[in-house]
């Protein structure tokens, strides 16, 4: 969109060619999840190994990155249906 000279927005002259492209683009191309590098867990991961719940595993890693002591990295990775960005973590 470009201002127009009366200060307004200047709508695209090819409204339906812009959204067919917006259609064709999101029917072709769903996220694509990324290679989380060894070293990186989830905090699901991570409380299943130590046999704690989530919440006290989520707790102690927020306290560990605000420390220093561990770093957080949201990584894309597929989950059941849905491919999204989950916090991944690792010591420093």
């Amino acid at each position: 969109m470009k201002p127009s000279p009366k200060g307004g927005v200047k709508l695209s002259p090819t409204p339906d060619l812009d959204l067919a492209r917006w259609c064709k683009a999101l029917a072709a191309g769903s996220v694509v999840a990324e290679v989380v590098p060894p070293g990186w867990f989830t905090c699901k991961e991570l409380s299943k190994a130590r046999a704690r719940s989530e919440c006290s595993t989520s707790t102690s890693l927020a306290r560990m990155v605000q420390a220093g002591q561990a770093e957080k990295r949201s990584y894309t990775i597929k989950l059941a249906a849905q491919t999204r960005p989950v916090p991944h973590y690792r010591l420093k």
